[in-house]
């Protein structure tokens, strides 16, 4: 009984569940804080980080050594004005290469399978703004998509298999900051949204071949249009949108109303968040609905803050701020990064000229066992496999209202007839002692 009412204050009150410790990811080479992107660079399941820096001119990543801590190796420290990078095996050798974007370059760089690099200039750009590594034209291998903010244009650097690329301008928009996938007309061919700063727009694109025509306008007056995510906020089956808008100060989701990308209902959030920035949906409490983590870079001098906006279910948001202590607050991650069964936040403080961690407090319950055993598969669908040096007396699964509802001593478990959605297990073995930790159920 004291366990499950253990959980029931976790999930329920969010005493534990909603509480972080910040520590500092980087302040070495970081002036100019900015981009930052997720990723296992080095396979050992832990999530680390790749991060640029403006004023520094460097391109690193930092390899998650599991405790709250980050060891950097800089890549680049001569890439000028260093917006954002990504990681991709852009050559077809079965390692990780890194490709990035300054204020006039675009550049990878080679790995040869022991994390040394080579630069490679694959061209010069006016001002781009944002980069990713993916399969853009589904071949087989690593491609690079660009925002290119002088130019007006999504560009996509097509690559031969051998680390060749060839320039394909897909998409012509004015002053593009960034781009992120979804499915906005449900036909489930891709589509790409997009935000215009200076055009005060996000809008959408529908995939047609290699290249991309307008699908619709999600909002024209949204006033320095800056982060953006496509995902289904409202739980209908539709990808709907989440924006930031720097200049309006504003943060919004926009309801698919029709279900097909042709009309969206804007749904302010917050209209105070002084030079909204960047945003991010995941179910954060596991509570079963979408809530919103934004960053606000603020006026340069005051405002700066990280928050997360929780939703009731019905898409009132109420918002909890984590840090408004950094200054320029930008780029954000949301991850396990721990390892301990809940969310952390880590995001770039560009005025403050560092990469920081919030890492949630449910840590100190279960980061004591977080070796104690492993589940795999975790997203899982199927079946679970729990593994464990130790004799396993009880497994108990348990959803987000603390009700447990699948109790058994196996360590295969058939998991197949649970819904969607994040749980909670918890093992018991026979010295007494019993650890937590989170299951996705997909």
């Amino acid at each position: 009984m004291k366990t499950k009412l253990l959980f029931i204050a976790l999930l329920i009150t969010g005493s534990l569940w909603a509480q972080f410790t910040k520590s500092i990811i980087s302040s070495t080479d970081t002036n100019g804080a900015n981009g930052l992107l997720e990723k296992d660079i080095n396979g050992d399941t832990l999530i680390d980080l790749i991060g640029a820096s403006q004023s520094s001119n460097t391109v690193s990543y930092y390899i998650n050594n599991g405790d709250h801590t980050f060891t950097q190796t800089i890549i680049d420290n001569a890439l000028t004005g260093a917006t954002y990078a990504d990681a991709y095996d852009l050559d077809g050798d079965g390692d990780l290469d890194f490709t990035a974007v300054g204020s006039g370059d675009l550049v990878w760089y080679e790995n040869d399978g022991s994390f040394v690099f080579t630069k490679h200039l694959i061209t010069t750009l006016t001002n781009p703004t944002f980069v990713r590594a993916y399969d853009v034209d589904s071949d087989g291998d690593g491609d690079i998509g660009v925002a290119i903010y002088g130019e007006n244009s999504i560009t996509a650097f097509l690559n031969d298999g051998n680390g060749g690329f060839t320039r394909m301008n897909i998409i012509s928009i004015n002053t593009p900051k960034i781009f992120h996938g979804g499915d906005f007309d449900g036909t489930g061919d891709g589509n790409v949204l997009i935000s215009s700063f200076d055009g005060n727009e996000i809008a959408w694109y529908a995939f047609n071949g290699l290249f991309f025509s307008r699908g619709g306008t999600i909002d024209s007056n949204f006033h320095g249009a800056f982060g953006i995510e496509g995902g289904d906020i409202d739980n209908d089956g539709d990808d709907d949108v989440i924006g930031a808008a720097y200049n309006d100060n504003e943060i919004a989701w926009f309801e698919n109303t029709n279900g097909d990308g042709s009309s969206f209902t804007k749904h302010s959030i917050d209209a105070n968040f002084v030079g909204a920035s960047y945003v991010h949906w995941l179910d954060i409490d596991s509570d079963g609905d979408k809530d919103i983590v934004a960053s606000a870079y603020g006026n340069g001098t005051s405002g700066s803050e990280v928050a997360i906006y929780y939703n009731d279910g019905n898409q009132n948001f109420t918002k909890t701020t984590i840090d408004n202590t950094e200054n320029g607050a930008a780029c954000i991650s949301v991850q396990d990064f721990d390892d301990d069964g809940s969310f952390d936040i880590a995001f770039a403080a560009n005025l403050s000229n560092k990469f920081v961690l919030m890492s949630d407090n449910v840590s100190a319950i279960s980061q004591s066992g977080k070796n104690m055993f492993s589940l795999y598969p975790n997203p899982a669908h199927q079946n679970l496999h729990i593994s464990s040096d130790k004799n396993i007396e009880k497994v108990e699964i348990f959803d987000i209202t603390g009700r447990r509802i699948l109790q058994t001593n196996k360590r295969n478990i058939d998991i197949s007839k649970l819904p969607k959605a994040h749980y909670l297990i918890q093992v018991s073995f026979d010295d007494g002692s019993h650890f937590i930790k989170k299951l996705i159920v997909i």
